[in-house]
């Protein structure tokens, strides 16, 4: 089951004229048919997916099929993929797509499109019905793209650039009762950076208020991506749990004030991200946030440091990454011109930001990097942790904005979340017994806090998924959980220790 349907490909499935017939496979929710009819296959991969995209695109050229590629990676790193397509898109679709579907249909399709920023007031309503959205969890839009920060690690201004674009209103609300009516009561907001623009954010948030629960209509819950520097302002921080925008992922990254400034993280510095965190959660929104690894000025204490920033958060589950450097960014060039990149691994470029770096620390190795990482995500989750954050939490969230209206509404979607989180708990109960305390002890919070009830069982639920995936990857380690601190030297390891020692020549 997929976390989210995918509006980037519906839109793209949009923009094909009636005459062709289009079908979508999202490899999440289903297994791909190599042997299906279709005379031409489109492959979209962001960073992560690079080598499976590769995998994809070589089973379809074996059996005569004309491939086409794009989306973020593609966008960024071309050279990985040229051999493996016979046509390569670049940038935005939109600006191209008649061009596109034109040639296609003369049978004239170029090696290469490439896309300019789009005007999204043009972008046509997502294909959604192209998708199983019983496979599921929820639902995303896209209301803008672009970013006005300049993070040196990130590489969205380089896809989307710096001036932030946004559809109107209109069609926000559109797209949005689409997703309702195919039966979503949460919908992800997928923006970079969802209130980088002040004035557009409170409109929108205006409108979703208007439409949530109104009509008959349940009440939705909505989350994005945003900023720290949202906690300064009260207004858009009260109209983001009016509109039900309950759940945040912001990029917190570290605390440490050379780190932020050696990345360009302007917005994050001289400010106490702890308390600005509290006065979110005190407000209604629930926080994921983000914290990264590997900076220049990050020794092997980092890790620890790391965890009791962490702990010092009203908050459930938490992403970590590795410092990397995607190709093209700003950290790219750097790392490039000290001679720091890992050359000639196409397979750490291609998984840079998930479980490996390209890049070679300044202040450790890249296998004592790995540990710690693998160190800190493990302690993380351990579920007593999860609890002490669990407990904070609930002393802090309010509850949401329709307590006590929800039998007003009569048009009533089925919540996906709950099959979710059935198949999840089986997972995760089988291989972990202390995964019933959790359980317990939520239930228990719910009790003593009926009104946030629902909240702390979608923190539940979200930690839940986010704890299978780890296991699923290797990336929980059960007796790391325990240790007071990295087990750095430790001979034995997974394979993907053993890969970063045997590439980087170490013992």
């Amino acid at each position: 089951m997929s976390q989210t349907v995918s509006s980037a490909v519906a839109t793209v499935a949009a923009l094909a004229p009636e005459a062709i017939d289009v079908s979508v496979c999202d490899e999440a929710i289903q297994t791909i048919n190599f042997d299906h009819e279709a005379e031409i296959v489109g492959i979209t991969a962001n960073i992560s997916q690079t080598l499976r995209a590769i995998e994809v695109a070589k089973e379809f050229r074996a059996r005569g099929k004309t491939i086409i590629m794009g989306g973020p990676q593609v966008t960024l790193a071309p050279n990985l993929f040229a051999e493996y397509a016979d046509t390569l898109v670049f940038g935005e679709f939109e600006p191209v797509a008649a061009h596109f579907f034109s040639d296609m249909q003369a049978g004239q399709l170029k090696p290469r499109y490439r896309g300019s920023p789009a005007d999204l007031t043009r972008s046509p309503k997502p294909r959604w019905d192209l998708f199983n959205h019983d496979q599921v969890l929820s639902g995303s839009i896209q209301t803008s793209r672009g970013c006005p920060f300049n993070c040196n690690f990130c590489d969205v201004i380089q896809i989307y650039g710096q001036k932030q674009r946004h559809k109107e209103t209109h069609q926000i609300i559109s797209e949005i009762q689409a997703l309702y009516d195919y039966g979503h009561n949460h919908i992800f907001i997928s923006d970079d950076n969802f209130t980088a623009q002040k004035k557009k954010a409170h409109d929108i948030l205006s409108a979703i208020i208007e439409w949530n629960g109104q009509d008959d209509r349940e009440f939705v819950v909505f989350s994005s991506q945003v900023s720290i520097d949202l906690a300064k302002n009260d207004a858009l921080v009260s109209l983001c749990h009016q509109a039900g925008m309950l759940e945040i992922f912001i990029g917190l990254e570290t605390q440490d004030q050379v780190s932020l400034r050696e990345s360009s993280k302007q917005q994050n510095m001289h400010i106490d991200l702890t308390a600005q965190c509290h006065k979110l959660v005190r407000a209604g929104l629930k926080i994921v946030p983000g914290l990264i690894v590997g900076f220049d000025n990050d020794d092997k204490s980092v890790f620890q440091k790391q965890f009791e920033f962490a702990m010092s958060l009203p908050v459930g589950p938490i992403k970590v990454s590795m410092l990397a450097a995607p190709i093209s960014t700003p950290l790219f060039t750097k790392m490039r011109d000290q001679n720091r990149l890992i050359a000639n691994h196409m397979e750490m470029q291609a998984l840079s930001g998930t479980l490996f770096t390209n890049i070679i620390p300044a202040q450790m190795s890249r296998a004592d990097l790995y540990i710690g990482y693998i160190w800190l995500i493990s302690k993380l989750f351990h579920p007593e942790n999860f609890l002490t954050r669990l407990d904070a939490l609930s002393t802090m969230l309010i509850p949401p904005p329709w307590i006590g209206q929800e039998e007003r509404c009569s048009k009533r979607v089925r919540p996906r979340s709950v099959v979710l989180a059935s198949s999840i708990l089986r997972n995760v109960m089988r291989d972990n017994p202390m995964v019933a305390k959790i359980i317990r002890h939520t239930s228990w919070l719910a009790k003593k806090n009926p009104e946030i009830k629902s909240g702390l069982y979608d923190v539940l639920k979200y930690y839940l998924m986010i704890l299978h995936n780890h296991k699923a990857n290797s990336t929980y380690n059960q007796k790391w959980a325990e240790m007071p601190s990295p087990p750095f030297g430790i001979k034995e390891g997974d394979f993907r220790l053993q890969q970063i020692r045997q590439a980087d020549g170490t013992p």
